[in-house]
This record gives C-alpha cells, sequence and structure tokens, in this order.
C-alpha cells in the first residue's frame, strides 16, 4: 500500500503569470487575506513556496526559485526557454530528490550508502502534484536572500543564467548554512540547517509508510531500515 501524500505547489502570482494559467487561490481562513497563507508540511501536505526572478533586469534569461515550507530547504531551476506548467510539474517531481541526494553526499549527513536506501523508501510514497496560488510571507524573505545569491553570483561570473553545476553548488551552499524563523506555533526562535529538517520530515515519511505496511499485513523487511538520527551531526 502506497502511502499518498499532496506536492503542494505554490506558485507566487509572478510564476502564475509567467505560465499563463489561472491558478486557483490556497483555501483561507475567514477574516484573513486570501492568497497569503502559512504553509506548513505534514504528513498529508509536502509544501513548496515557488517564485520565479529576472536574472538581470527585464532579461529573457529567468530562475525559479523553490523552497520547502518547514526546512527552508531551496533549490533552482534555470529558465531559458519557455517552460510549461507540465514541463515544470514534472522537473519539480523529481528535482527536490535530486538536490536533497547531492546535499547529503556533500554534507555527509549519512553515508553515501544509505542515500540509496533513502531514495529507494521515498519511493514507496506517492507525491501528487497540485497547483496553488499563494505566497507566504514568511518564506518569502529566505526566497529574497536566494535570488540576491543568484544575481549577485551570475553578475560575479560574468554569466546571464545558471548552469546546472552552479544551481546545484549554490543550492548545497545555501542547503548547509544556520537559518534562522520564528516557530509558526510556539512563536519562538529556531536555528537549524535545512538539509538535516528536510531529511528529518522525509524520515517521519518514511516511517509512516512503513506502519501503513505493517497494518495492511504486507511483510516488512525491516533489515535496511535506517535510524537517520543516529547520523546527525554535532
Amino acid at each position: 500500500m502506497r502511502n499518498n501524500i499532496t506536492l503542494n505547489l505554490n506558485a507566487s502570482n509572478a510564476l502564475n503569470k509567467y505560465l499563463k494559467v489561472d491558478l486557483p487561490r490556497l483555501p483561507h481562513e475567514p477574516g484573513k487575506q486570501a492568497g497569503v497563507n502559512t504553509l506548513i508540511s505534514d504528513q498529508n501536505y509536502f509544501n513548496w513556496q515557488l517564485q520565479i526572478i529576472d536574472n538581470s533586469y527585464k532579461s529573457r534569461e529567468k530562475t525559479i526559485i523553490v523552497c520547502e515550507a518547514n526546512s527552508r530547504f531551496t533549490f533552482f531551476i534555470p529558465v531559458s526557454l519557455k517552460l510549461s506548467q507540465e514541463e515544470l510539474t514534472q522537473r519539480l517531481q523529481y528535482e527536490w530528490q535530486l538536490i536533497m541526494a547531492e546535499t547529503l553526499e556533500v554534507y555527509q549527513l549519512i553515508p553515501r550508502s544509505d542515500i540509496a536506501v533513502l531514495l529507494s523508501e521515498l519511493s514507496k510514497t506517492e507525491f501528487t502534484p497540485h497547483w496553488v496560488k499563494n505566497t507566504d510571507l514568511s518564506i518569502n524573505g529566505h526566497i529574497s536572500d536566494a535570488a540576491l545569491w543568484v544575481t549577485q553570483t551570475l553578475q560575479e561570473e560574468g554569466l546571464y543564467e545558471l548552469s546546472k553545476d552552479l544551481a546545484i553548488e549554490l543550492a548545497i551552499y545555501l542547503n548547509t548554512q544556520p537559518k534562522r524563523i520564528t516557530n509558526k506555533t510556539t512563536g519562538r526562535k529556531e536555528k537549524f540547517i535545512p538539509i538535516e529538517r528536510l531529511l528529518t520530515y522525509c524520515q517521519s515519511l518514511i516511517t509512516v509508510q512503513q506502519h501503513d505496511d505493517e497494518s495492511s499485513n504486507e511483510i516488512v523487511d525491516t533489515s535496511n531500515i535506517i535510524n537517520f538520527s543516529d547520523y546527525k551531526k554535532d
């Protein structure tokens, strides 16, 4: 039995316009402003905030910045040719796992062999993409910082757009640096490393999948199940 999670893709107004689609707004609580809902990833919704920026003033070359709600894990999709919503959806479905694996390998949070186990276990979860128009203002600040990294890097390197390798290199750097946010539930300040928090979230999804497998009376081989918290860096 495959666990099903909604891969919630929250597009900014600019990205909605770029894709030439009319995305529905994320439902909001009565009395609150529409289109600026706070996003949290849980066992039902895996929330990502997406923004598109010009690499320079009104440039043809653009960059789509993708940021996960809980971990602030961020990656970049360089855009020179027009992307359709379907093409972007396909990229997003595998790109976040690719960048996560690349970051884990460089950061050496877990052994390389365990990264393969992680991806294998995640493949048992169905991530169903769902697009909405929404901008979480608390995430927007982190995206603005990432956008500055993109534009300054391009300017320093004398480039018009990020190459694939440079996009990965920049993502790895940002995802291994400490982030500071205010917890949306407790109101307290928190400091964390994005890749560590995303790994913890993925581990929780795998645990749910394993429990579902057990409850459906399927035989589960637990010999290759890794407790990723054992590898947490000091």
